[in-house]
Order: C-alpha cells, then sequence, then structure tokens
C-alpha cells in the first residue's frame, strides 16, 4: 500500500497542535478541587467507619461484609 508522501496544508497543521494543546490545558478543569473532594471522601469514610465501631460492632461487620460483596460483584461483571 501506497502512502502519500506529501506534507499536511498549515491549517491542518495548526489544528492538531491547538487541540492537542488545549485538551492538556483546559482552564475549565479544576484539577485542585478533584483532589480535595478525593480527600474528602477518604476522610468521610475514616470517620464513618470510626463512628460505626464506637456505636455497634454487629453493625461494623454488617457494613464491611456488603463493602466486600460489592466489591465482589463489580470486580465479577468487569472481568466478565
Amino acid at each position: 500500500m501506497n502512502l502519500p508522501t506529501q506534507k499536511l496544508p498549515a491549517i491542518i497543521t495548526i489544528y492538531f497542535l491547538t487541540s492537542a494543546e488545549s485538551v492538556q490545558k483546559d482552564p475549565l478543569i479544576d484539577r485542585h478541587g478533584a483532589i480535595a473532594v478525593d480527600v474528602g471522601v477518604v476522610l468521610l469514610a475514616v470517620g464513618l467507619v470510626i463512628a460505626v465501631k464506637i456505636f455497634s460492632p454487629r453493625v461494623e461487620h454488617a457494613i464491611l461484609l456488603a463493602i466486600f460483596l460489592s466489591f465482589g460483584l463489580i470486580g465479577f461483571f468487569l472481568i466478565r
């Protein structure tokens, strides 16, 4: 198969360069906010585990069983 060896027109080259740069430097994506949300979710989960542990060990065991079963089902459906 013979591929054309012509150079791309300048307008196409400029379009490709500008579209690649805009994906990396998008001002609408707040990367620091996403990190703050992730830290908040982890702290909320740890706080919930501590609160449940204080109130009742049985509830703690039920929640842990539900979490492990959820991970197992998610893994099963993702592998399948």
